[in-house]
């Protein structure tokens, strides 16, 4: 990706900062201006994956080096400081899409839903054991077999694959669809996330694709160098996207917070001083900052070339 020589400058960086911003500005706006509302089990859960991604891309801004939002005598430019955060928001974005998407039966909702649930059930179990804690393992278990129960008798589920069955009754699938099926459907081709994806944990576990190129004084030491300064544009880039259309789709269930959106000028707290409510004033000079309407995909093209 950098490896090919081609690297971002501090003003490109600062663009794409600028532009990450604005998207994690307006998201958190719209997911407070959203709050409470009454909507299908899959929307609703939906909305807590978002809140989770909000989450997750404030933590990536504020450890984004040159931010607005953090007063620092220095700056960390090691990639690996927002690849975690990054990747987190490549996973939320999938299951976020996937709740979200238009359910055409009740037995298909609750199927969906449980499915969820017994994973979950299924790795608090594994948890307690490893842990070795046995007094709430007897609960799980009493619920997993209910959970179980409930997908057995389920006609929509009974007419998955096989194999999605068994998967999903065991615990193991978190979702009905595999990664690959939600990646088509957002239209992100597999050979762009799964690269995207490596990259980024590579940095996250601290594997040998992290620290084998060790510069000193440069890469990988926190000192700003044009390889962390070009990983870190193409994630605040890809991301961006990634907030913006994951916001379109709480706009489109809410349309009534469409206003909130004010790119950087959005109003919610926390956050920086800015924009913390203030008492109204004259709306004629608002300032807004407007995406362009490419996908997730789209953007990974444009930034590699492919």
């Amino acid at each position: 990706m950098s490896e090919a020589g081609l690297h971002i400058n501090r003003a490109g960086y600062k663009a794409a900062l600028e532009k990450f911003d604005a998207a994690v500005c307006e998201a958190i706006s719209v997911s407070q201006a959203s709050a409470g509302r009454l909507r299908p089990a899959n929307v609703g859960y939906a909305s807590y994956v978002f809140t989770q991604m909000c989450g997750a891309a404030t933590s990536m801004i504020r450890a984004s080096p040159l931010t607005r939002w953090v007063r620092s005598d220095s700056e960390d430019w090691r990639f690996g400081a927002i690849a975690g955060h990054a990747r987190s928001l490549l996973d939320g974005f999938l299951l976020f899409n996937y709740l979200m998407e238009p359910i055409q039966s009740e037995a298909e909702l609750k199927t969906r839903i449980n499915v969820m649930h017994l994973n979950d059930c299924t790795r608090r179990i594994e948890l307690f054991k490893n842990l070795g804690i046995a007094k709430d393992i007897e609960g799980f278990e009493r619920q997993r077999a209910e959970l179980q129960d409930r997908l057995l008798g389920n006609e929509y589920f009974n007419s998955l694959s096989p194999a999605v069955q068994k998967n999903c009754t065991n615990g193991r699938f978190l979702t009905v669809d595999t990664r690959d099926e939600m990646l088509a459907k957002v239209g992100f081709e597999k050979g762009q996330f799964d690269a995207l994806y490596d990259l980024w944990s590579q940095h996250v576990h601290i594997l040998p694709l992290s620290f084998h190129r060790i510069e000193p004084n440069g890469r990988g030491t926190g000192l700003e160098n044009g390889t962390d300064r070009t990983y870190m544009f193409q994630a605040l880039e890809i991301c961006s996207r990634v907030l913006a259309q994951a916001t379109d789709l709480v706009v489109q269930q809410f349309p009534d917070v469409a206003m909130v959106r004010k790119g950087v000028k959005s109003t919610f707290s926390p956050g920086p001083a800015e924009n913390k409510p203030q008492p109204a004033k004259s709306l004629n000079k608002r300032e807004t900052i407007a995406f362009k309407p490419t996908s997730v995909s789209e953007a990974v093209k444009n930034l590699f070339g492919n």
